[in-house]
């Protein structure tokens, strides 16, 4: 099969429920990895594993995902579905002849599982070839898992009880598999005895009725790291695996056109400073860090582990910042403390300590912290959509939605999420999660008596 009768089709539906408080004002698929939107990053990737056709198929919503595809030469259609099967039936229709290696847009898959499922749907050796991921921490009760033999897929099961591996949602499917897309029952049958599959038209269950029906389906396993953004602790996940990738490679300094660093900068381990960015005097860095074009890095600041800090971000004045991803035009300011994820242009000062994911323009008072560690010792359970569950990673994490703030001394208790467009105001003391659009208060109570200096006797 010749390259030319090979495509890429993101898939970027879904209404994200499962992602609150960060699918609120964006599509899944436009979540920043290490500062980009997941997305682009991935239709990227596409291209440089060899893919000379990209398209993307997205809902009637998908107004944020064509802005982040603009100039990427993905062509973009328009499909109200209710699942991956009726996404990639309109991308046959413009391209029927086509085997069509399917990758969701909200996933995080390595340019060598890419160049791998192109090899695959070149060769033409099986109708259908799925990518399948370790499940690794992940309770398989929330996904949906897989078995193989070899090579061979032998089984697709939704939310089993134990399972090795998951499916991924990439798979390479020739055009002679398209009766079984054009089949799709509309949800996944094979279910454990008492499970509850909901009903929605994904390749899954295509998969699935191809299996039953004796369809060989070959099996690739993941080779490199793969994250789904489901959940908010994914996006700690996939960004902290995407910023190990980008030091692959690279040996001690180096510094573009533009940029400087400061005689006076102490740096223990890679460092990678983009055009006009600057480190100054008194950083202390330890660990790989990668500073964006124009950003500041200056006075004091200490960075440690692996730290990415977005273009025309600040982050000066004795802060600390670990293992993050700093957002462009981000500020991390005096005496902060972060860890974690910060979207664009968010905003953490003056002695706040904050462990998390923060989205756009979110605006952290001063003296604000999140507790990290219970009396007990022991991981948060949260409640995502509907059912309870305790993360693998970042349970204990805060999750601060886009355009939310706080005021001065919000304490946030390990594992809250607070909606987007809200306000958590001076004092409270968070323990529950806060729903979209909500303003919290501290209602206290005030004893006033008279003073002055006839209490000293004068």
């Amino acid at each position: 099969m010749s390259e030319a009768n090979v495509i890429a089709v993101l898939i970027a539906g879904g209404g994200g429920r499962r992602m609150w408080p960060f699918a609120t004002v964006r599509p899944k698929a436009t979540l920043p990895v290490g500062n980009r939107p997941l997305i682009s990053l991935m239709a990227e990737r596409l291209a440089a594993a060899g893919f000379r056709q990209v398209l993307a198929v997205v809902d009637e919503h998908g107004g944020p995902i064509r802005a982040a595809l603009v100039d990427t030469g993905v062509e973009v259609l328009t499909e109200r579905s209710t699942g991956s099967a009726e996404a990639l039936l309109a991308a046959w229709l413009r391209y029927p002849d086509a085997t069509a290696v399917v990758v969701p847009a909200d996933a995080l898959v390595s340019m060598a599982d890419l160049e791998a499922m192109r090899e695959a749907a070149q060769a033409a050796e099986a109708e259908a070839t799925v990518l399948i991921a370790p499940m690794g921490p992940e309770d398989p009760n929330r996904w949906i898992g897989v078995e193989a033999a070899g090579e061979s897929l032998t089984e697709v099961v939704g939310h089993p009880r134990e399972a090795s591996w998951r499916w991924s949602g990439v798979c390479a499917l020739a055009p002679g598999f398209r009766r079984f897309v054009e089949a799709n029952p509309g949800l996944l049958e094979n279910v454990p005895v008492g499970g509850m599959p909901a009903p929605e038209a994904d390749l899954s269950s295509s998969v699935a009725l191809a299996l039953e029906k004796g369809v060989p389906v070959r099996a690739l396993r993941s080779q490199r790291g793969f994250v789904d953004l489901d959940k908010p602790w994914h996006i700690l996940e996939a960004n902290r695996l995407y910023a190990g990738e980008c030091f692959e490679g690279v040996e001690g300094v180096s510094v573009a056109g533009g940029a400087t660093v400061s005689d006076a900068a102490e740096v223990e381990g890679r460092l990678i400073v983009a055009e006009g960015a600057t480190v100054g005097p008194r950083v202390r860095i330890r660990g790989d860090v990668y500073v964006g074009p124009g950003a500041v890095v200056d006075n004091g600041a200490i960075l440690q582990g692996t730290v990415l800090v977005g273009a025309g971000a600040r982050v000066s004045d004795y802060c600390q910042v670990s293992q993050a991803v700093v957002g462009a035009k981000c500020v991390v300011g005096h005496g902060a403390e972060f860890t974690g994820v910060l979207f664009t242009g968010t905003y953490l000062y003056h002695y706040c300590e904050i462990y998390g994911v923060l989205g756009a323009a979110v605006d952290i008072g001063a003296a604000s912290v999140c507790g990290t560690l219970r009396f007990d010792d022991g991981d948060r359970t949260h409640r995502v959509a509907g059912a309870w569950e305790r993360p693998a990673t970042g349970a204990n994490a805060s999750y601060l939605g886009d355009y939310t703030r706080t005021g001065v001394n919000a304490i946030l208790m390990p594992g809250v999420k607070v909606g987007a467009y809200s306000c958590i105001g001076p004092g409270v003391v968070l323990y529950d999660d806060v729903p979209d659009r909500s303003l919290v208060l501290v209602k206290q109570e005030l004893e006033r008596r008279s003073w002055g200096p006839e209490k000293y006797g004068w």
